[in-house]
């Protein structure tokens, strides 16, 4: 029999230790709580104590480089709701429902909601319903001091400056890029509560100052923005156009002076319900969207042919019309009355398709394109905005000699305006490609600069000697080519025109075109660059001498004036160009005659357009462009092809090649021509349109 002390003895030892144990995981776990978890106790504890209320910093103001005030951020008051603090949800849903506007079942939903320590009930209301509301006195019911976006211009510069959420973060544009600057950091109020969540009476309070953001100060200057808007507002209503968009550049250094895209958006009044419409309209096209460039694009053909060495200023180039290159006949613009001979500073003051695209072709594939990359175009331009565009260009592995043709005078390739505008810059400063940019510094609220953006040159893409020669050639082109309209009195200037198709699913749109102006000034050492871009003008005549060189000439002389450029060249023995628009090609020559002038006319019928413009003040000898109602040529030998039985798209590619245009008429059916408009055999006139049927 087992001895009971023994046994007992036993118990009591194993109690103990059972017992020590317990104690060494209740020492061990106190020891936790109170060495390693202290923190989080102490976070979780103030937190049901206390209650944290945001306080939202002043967002920076964005400047011009004057400092004129482009955008900038006023404090507005909102109101919240602590449901556990109030007493009777029905009576502050009736006392607030109309001061603020808003559904008393909303606001009593709002405020019964127990299961809420705190809930917004209206942002950023007037200082008038604030006051309101104050008088009331309802428990429960507590304001939070906000930031509202204000921008003082409303539209202007609109798709630059982008916008903010209604919480103050940069969506769009240099909102949203320098988003980390502008914002600044959040403060807070801690209050007391009590375990349900209710605030203490007479508790302390805790207040942290909000850091303001700091303010951003652009490149872009509001007088040179104003003098682009204005001139985009009225070139727009002018030629009926669907849009506008203009750049104004500094070519020495890359700094954007101005951009516009119009129609723009009121940044005050945004609708943001429907998003894809607020997309479109807040879209900076200047930027992100890549178009055809046409002839403004030879600028950069002729800088490469002649850096490379495959053209000289030397070179003759004959215009028959038209090229064939790869079995294809590519027209001249002009095919219906020929070039003929000419210098090469003639083919570009004549934009000659034939002569574009026998430079391309001597340079050849692999050396254009070194310097169609070297001049920023197939890469982003790295501006400092929210979005960049890097433009279209096929590989150079699938370009045939025909696409490397139509590269040289502007088809077959897309860019954005901003990478045009950038390529251009470089074509004139010197060789010198810079990065375009928005913003110079940062600054805090004393004037204080906290950071500069300075401007950065990427590389240098042609020779100085090569830059030189193309300012020269350039001047050419406004004084005695397309690009007349471009014209100041007393000043030298350079530029081109450009008269681009559009495109459709990949295929060309008829009667829809873009039409374009560069222009710089003075022509021997430029000190500003306008980019003037109007899609789909709805005239008569679209050439880009007509309808963007004029608004371009306008925002150019504005620019020289403004920035104190003085005038270098004589003003003496200038005559005042008639208005020709409207009158018989007769008319006009005697007007012309009159006035010491002489005309260069384009096309038929009634004078449709003039450049330079009526009023402009010019040289007396010199030639006035004038365009015709129809420009084409009643002489063409051109035939009639049989269309019926081809397909749409065979049919197209048979009239563009003699220089006509397509229309269907009724459903496109089975895709094969039916009928046409227009007799197998008969002659036809460049430009006529030929109306189709099909089965």
């Amino acid at each position: 029999m087992a001895n009971p002390n023994i046994s007992n003895k036993k118990r009591l030892t194993i109690l103990f230790y059972v017992a020590l144990l317990l104690m060494l995981v209740i020492a061990g776990r106190l020891a936790q709580l109170m060495f390693f978890n202290a923190e989080d106790l102490q976070d979780k504890a103030e937190n049901q104590w206390t209650r944290e209320l945001a306080v939202a910093p002043k967002r920076g103001s964005i400047l011009d480089r004057n400092g004129e005030i482009l955008a900038t951020s006023a404090t507005a008051e909102s109101v919240l709701l602590h449901p556990k603090d109030i007493k009777d949800a029905g009576e502050v849903a009736s006392l607030l429902a109309p001061i603020l506007e808003m559904e008393e079942q909303k606001i009593f939903d709002l405020a019964n909601d127990k299961t809420k320590v705190e809930v917004w009930l209206k942002r950023q209301i007037t200082s008038e319903q604030a006051e309101q509301i104050r008088q009331l006195n309802l428990s429960g019911v507590d304001f939070f001091t906000d930031t509202k976006r204000y921008y003082p211009s409303g539209e202007f510069m609109s798709q630059v400056l982008g916008y903010t959420s209604s919480d103050g973060d940069g969506q769009e544009g240099l909102e949203k890029y320098y988003n980390k600057y502008l914002a600044g950091y959040a403060g807070s109020i801690l209050a007391q509560v009590d375990a349900n969540g209710r605030t203490i009476a007479g508790s302390e309070q805790t207040y942290i100052d909000p850091q303001p953001g700091l303010n951003l100060v652009l490149t872009t200057d509001a007088f040179i923005q104003s003098f682009l808007e204005s001139a985009a507002r009225e070139a727009l209503e002018v030629n009926q156009a669907k849009s506008v968009c203009a750049i104004v550049m500094n070519p020495k250094n890359g700094d954007i002076l101005g951009m516009v895209n119009y129609p723009e958006a009121d940044l005050n009044n945004l609708d943001r319900s429907d998003l894809q419409a607020l997309a479109d309209l807040s879209r900076n096209t200047a930027i992100v969207d890549a178009y055809e460039p046409g002839s403004t694009f030879k600028i950069i053909t002729t800088a490469a042919a002649l850096d490379s060495g495959a053209a000289t200023t030397e070179d003759h180039f004959n215009c028959p019309g038209y090229k064939i290159v790869d079995g294809e006949k590519i027209k001249c613009w002009r095919s219906y009355n020929p070039h003929g001979d000419q210098t090469l500073a003639q083919a570009v003051e004549n934009s000659c398709n034939p002569a574009f695209m026998e430079m391309a072709l001597r340079m050849g594939t692999d050396k254009f394109y070194e310097y169609i990359y070297n001049f920023g175009f197939g890469s982003n331009t790295g501006v400092d905005y929210s979005a960049d565009g890097a433009g279209i260009i096929r590989a150079a592995k699938y370009v045939k000699n025909v696409d490397l043709a139509r590269i040289g005078f502007g088809q077959s390739i897309a860019v954005t305006p901003l990478q045009l505008s950038a390529a251009i810059c470089a074509t004139i400063n010197g060789g010198y490609l810079y990065t375009p940019r928005l913003a110079s510094h940062l600054q805090d609220d004393e004037g204080n600069i906290v950071k500069t953006f300075e401007s950065q040159m990427v590389r240098q893409v042609i020779s100085e000697e090569t830059s030189a020669k193309m300012r020269t050639i350039l001047e050419g082109v406004v004084a005695n080519g397309g690009g007349k309209n471009g014209q100041i009195e007393g000043y030298r200037v350079g530029g081109k025109t450009g008269t681009a198709q559009m495109y459709e699913n990949g295929v060309i749109v008829q009667g829809k075109n873009i039409s374009s102006f560069v222009g710089f000034a003075p022509a021997d050492d430029p000190q500003y660059m306008v980019l003037f871009i109007v899609r789909e003008p709805g005239v008569p005549v679209t050439f880009g001498s007509v309808v963007a060189a004029p608004f371009a000439k306008e925002v150019l002389e504005k620019c020289l004036k403004y920035g104190g450029v003085e005038p270098t060249e004589p003003v003496e023995d200038l005559v005042e160009t008639p208005d020709f628009v409207g009158k018989t090609t007769e008319e006009a020559a005697a007007a012309a005659q009159e006035a010491g002038l002489s005309l260069q006319t384009n096309g038929t019928g009634k004078i449709a357009a003039q450049s330079p413009a009526a009023g402009t003040k010019v040289k007396k000898g010199s030639e006035i462009d004038v365009y015709g109602e129809t420009q084409s040529d009643p002489a063409s030998d051109e035939k009639m092809p049989n269309l019926v039985g081809k397909t749409l798209a065979q049919a197209y590619d048979m009239l563009e090649e003699i220089g006509l245009e397509m229309e269907v008429d009724g459903d496109t059916g089975s895709g094969v021509i039916a009928s046409q408009s227009q007799k197998e055999g008969t002659s036809v006139i460049y430009g006529e349109k030929v109306v189709v049927t099909c089965k």
